[in-house]
């Protein structure tokens, strides 16, 4: 009778541990390209089509940058956090951008100042514009006292802006709607002296709310005509104190953009503005579900259409 071979049983234990090693090592490596790529195709420019005039809202974590251009002009409103500007920059070059023409900032909080410094340093800018705000309001922060230095080492034109003044774009005319810094308005915090821009080009009409909230929304309703606003760049990033009932119904946005960053600890955007933006449009973009939203406007054509970075698809209106 031969003998049971004793060493065979750990032989093949041993052979299956490594097998199985083998399997996990090559399933762990293959979800790791396939996450590297999806992140890659997030961040990577969006393949676009020619058009005169377009609106991107980039995707740059819980803050705001927005880069808008019209026939070959530009104008960067907004830059974001500190940590975001190296994003911004590499954005603004992918797109053959090398110089703006405006750098807009909506007010003065560091989600949108904060990579102001840097991408002002990397991108040389005719005109820097921001609002008019009250000194009461100023921040004293470290994010502002490096804006207003780089400002002053920028050689470029400086403007503040509030409520009726307006510049062109190209083709495309900006409407400053707010702030109104009039007497009889009372401005309780700094969200509420954002610049607010109604950018229209042919029949395409743009409109940018900083972090407006319901306080500054009503000095548009009181001040402005009714709108039927083609894309619009939700007020602080969707919170429930913007977007209140009586502006979406002045404005009639036909689509909207919502920038916030990915589970947020600000709870942006709240589900009570999406739901409330539910009424007017099915078409709701959020960049940190999303990624880039651009919006753009065929001017021989008149064919208006949404591209996002997360399905490289766009909706035509």
């Amino acid at each position: 009778m031969r003998r049971k071979n004793d060493s065979m049983p750990h032989k093949i234990r041993t052979k299956n541990v490594v097998l199985y090693c083998i399997v996990v090592t090559i399933l762990f490596a293959v979800a790791l390209y396939s996450a590297r790529m999806s992140m890659q195709q997030k961040n990577s420019s969006i393949a676009l089509p020619d058009a005169e005039f377009q609106v991107h809202v980039l995707d740059v974590g819980q803050g705001d940058s927005i880069l808008v251009i019209a026939d070959g002009q530009t104008m960067l409103v907004d830059t974001a956090e500190s940590d975001q500007a190296d994003t911004i920059i590499s954005y603004l070059k992918e797109h053959g951008i090398t110089e703006l023409d405006y750098l807009v900032s909506t007010h003065f909080h560091a989600d949108h100042i904060g990579g102001f410094a840097q991408v002002l340093e990397a991108i040389p800018t005719k005109v820097i514009i921001d609002s008019e705000c009250p000194d009461s309001l100023l921040p004293t922060t470290k994010t502002f006292e490096r804006y207003l230095d780089a400002i002053e080492q920028s050689g470029a034109e400086y403007r503040t802006m509030q409520a009726k003044e307006n510049f062109a774009l190209g083709g495309a005319q900006v409407n400053v709607l707010a702030p109104d810094h009039n007497d009889d308005v009372k401005i309780s915090n700094i969200n509420n002296t954002s610049l607010v821009l109604d950018i229209r080009y042919g029949d395409a009409q743009v409109m940018l709310m900083g972090d407006a909230e319901e306080e500054e929304e009503r000095q548009l309703l009181a001040d402005s005509e009714n709108h039927e606003v083609d894309f619009l760049k939700v007020g602080h990033h969707g919170s429930d104190s913007s977007s209140s009932e009586m502006f979406l119904q002045w404005a009639q946005p036909k689509a909207a953009a919502i920038s916030c960053g990915v589970n947020n600890s600000y709870g942006h955007p709240a589900q009570v503005t999406l739901d409330k933006l539910a009424n007017y449009t099915d078409d709701v973009y959020i960049t940190a579900q999303d990624g880039d939203i651009v919006f753009l406007y065929d001017a021989d054509t008149g064919t208006k259409q949404i591209i996002t970075g997360s399905t490289a698809q766009g909706d035509t209106q």
